[in-house]
This record gives C-alpha cells, structure tokens and sequence, in this order.
C-alpha cells in the first residue's frame, strides 16, 4: 500500500492536464500519469483543484474537504505508486452524498490505474483471484 503525499506546484498539475489520462464522474474528475521525480519514491501524489466556477469561498473550501476526506480514506490502498494524480471538484460535489463522492473516486482510481498496468499483471491479478475463489 504506498503511502501519498500533496502536489502544490502548479507546473505538475499543469503537467496532468496536458499529458495525463482524465476520468470524469458525476461528483469529480481525476487525472493521473505517471510522475517524472528524478528518482522513485513508491510514493504517489495527490492535489486538489476548485475553480470559481464552482461558486464562492465557502463552498470551494467545502468542495476541497470532501475531496480531501474521501482521499483519505480510499486513496492510499488503490493509487498505484509514483503516480501524480489530480482530484478536481465539480458543481455537484458540494451537495452531493459524500457515499457517493466516495463511490465515484473509487470508480475512478480503478478505471484510470486499469489504463496504466501493463497487460501481464492484469492477466496475472485476475488469475490469482480466480484462484482465491475458487478455493473458497
């Protein structure tokens, strides 16, 4: 399970929107690619973005919290390790269920994080978990 920290340098987060792979749901949008540290960590990275767009200071700050929140408790064992990901805020993430929040960034991490594994280690995860189940 990598551990994460926080992207605050604009260039990375400039960097994810150009060359990065975006997946959108109803509640967010993440971006991922792959991080271009000059050495590896096994540590992956997260940033939070709100725009104006989304309304005034309070709820862009409550936006940023939800987002934070779910990270928090989903990020750290589904982020593959030295990736930079990008966890952008829609209209809907300030009222929506935070279940659903939740439920949305776990949709997403799998679906991007399926882009960036290599065919070998998908084909060897699913066998290995035939084989947990059908033991059990």
């Amino acid at each position: 399970m990598p551990s994460f920290s926080v992207l605050k340098k604009r260039r990375d987060f400039v960097r994810l929107t150009k060359s990065g792979e975006s997946v959108p749901t109803h509640t967010l949008v993440l971006q991922a690619a792959p991080s271009k540290l000059d050495s590896p960590t096994g540590e992956a990275r997260i940033g939070y973005t709100t725009t104006k767009k989304l309304g005034k200071a309070h709820i862009r700050n409550r936006c940023r919290r939800r987002l934070r929140a779910a990270a928090a408790l989903y990020f750290a064992q589904n982020a593959l390790p030295d990736f930079d990901y990008v966890l952008i805020a829609r209209y809907s993430t300030a009222d929506a269920d935070f279940q659903k929040i939740c439920q949305d960034l776990c949709y997403a991490i799998n679906k991007i994080n399926r882009k960036f594994i290599p065919e070998e280690q998908k084909n060897d995860a699913e066998n290995s978990s035939t084989a947990v189940h059908s033991v059990g």
